[in-house]
């Protein structure tokens, strides 16, 4: 008699033990995702990071000798990120919680910043530091973000969801304002540097028309200085500086008590979403499907744009596919003038108040 061992750890896999060459079949209950091979001894996978309700059947000949279909229902589903950022953090919960609903499955999640997560999310079991989990039913380590692809795309076709924009909630600390006047919050940096707005003295005009219009500026980036190696990246000037690497806690306190967040394709753009603030997204090197929907994002059409994924490695924080090299380098994000962000800025605040726009000392 043969032997049929099953595993759903990382993904679906078949050993098999028998006298006779057996036709083994795994796939999913689309057929889209599918695998089959003849063997006797050995193991038989399909090596994808997804969510499926697996269906294997072995085949001696014609004859069907064994049949199982994965149910999720009350199984102890364990997804497991590696090396994810804050954004990327971000937008997954939401996904897991309507994975968990779907499935009626028990979901251990291992990922960066839990502690966003824990009280908004309370049927999910986010693993601290430290911790680890038993008796895993069913495990998968997927790509927190697919190259290319738009952002939020990624965890409704991993986890078999019906593709939408859903936005994560975030656990609120206690909150105090510590700031009497309004204010805007500010991110200039990113994990890499051709999603800088690079545009020369760009920030400080934004900075100054602010103040024209009677806000403070708060720049909440965790350094002052980024450094690339070959070029140093700076905060800038005459805005209030929160930066330091502080808790999430203090960074969610002063995105709540703001008007609005200015920031790039980057981590602390998604974490001002996800508090419910309105977001001017400054990013040329993505397409405007590639993030969550803004009115107010700001991308420059007229010259090259939209490189995200394309090819190469995006872990060159030089990134460029088209112009890496040439005076045209980066010319996605160098050729956002001040006006362009200006007039997103100004339909924010007219969306807002419903009043004449004018500078604060007129």
């Amino acid at each position: 008699m043969a032997s049929i061992e099953l595993s759903f750890i990382d993904y679906p896999k078949v050993t098999i033990n028998s006298k006779k060459e057996l036709l083994v079949k795994i796939r999913d209950e689309s057929g889209e995702l599918a695998t089959q091979k003849k063997i006797k001894k050995g193991i038989v996978d399909l090596k994808v990071p997804v969510l499926r309700e697996w269906i294997v059947e072995v085949f001696n000949g014609d004859k069907k000798v064994f049949n199982h279909q994965l149910k999720l229902e009350n199984q102890v589903v364990f997804i497991k990120f590696i090396d994810v950022a804050l954004g990327d953090a971000i937008i997954w919960p939401a996904y897991l919680e309507e994975f968990r609903k779907k499935y009626k499955c028990k979901v251990y999640v291992k990922t960066r910043y839990p502690e966003l997560f824990e009280k908004s999310y309370p049927n999910i079991t986010f693993l601290k530091k430290g911790q680890h989990i038993k008796n895993v039913d069913v495990q998968v380590t997927p790509m927190a973000i697919v190259d290319g692809a738009p952002m939020l795309d990624g965890p409704p076709a991993i986890l078999n969801l019906k593709k939408q924009e859903l936005r994560t909630k975030i656990d609120k600390p206690p909150l105090k304002r510590n700031i009497k006047k309004k204010y805007v919050c500010i991110a200039t940096h990113s994990s890499s540097y051709y999603k800088y707005w690079l545009r020369k003295n760009g920030w400080n005009d934004v900075i100054k028309y602010l103040k024209e219009l009677g806000y403070e500026v708060l720049c909440i980036d965790g350094d002052d200085i980024a450094d690339y190696g070959l070029v140093k990246m700076h905060v800038p000037d005459e805005c209030i500086k929160r930066t330091g690497m502080r808790p999430l806690s203090e960074r969610v306190n002063d995105l709540y008590f703001c008007d609005f967040f200015i920031g790039l394709g980057s981590g602390l753009s998604w974490l001002a979403w996800a508090v419910g603030k309105p977001v001017v997204m400054i990013a040329g090197f993505s397409l405007e499907n590639c993030e969550f929907k803004t009115p107010y994002r700001v991308i420059n059409k007229n010259v090259c744009h939209g490189c995200y994924g394309k090819r190469g490695s995006m872990n060159d924080p030089f990134y460029c596919p088209e112009h890496y090299g040439t005076s045209r380098q980066h010319e996605c994000s160098r050729e956002i003038t001040f006006e362009m962000v200006k007039e997103k800025i100004s339909k924010l605040i007219l969306s807002s108040s419903h009043v004449p726009l004018q500078a604060a000392d007129q």
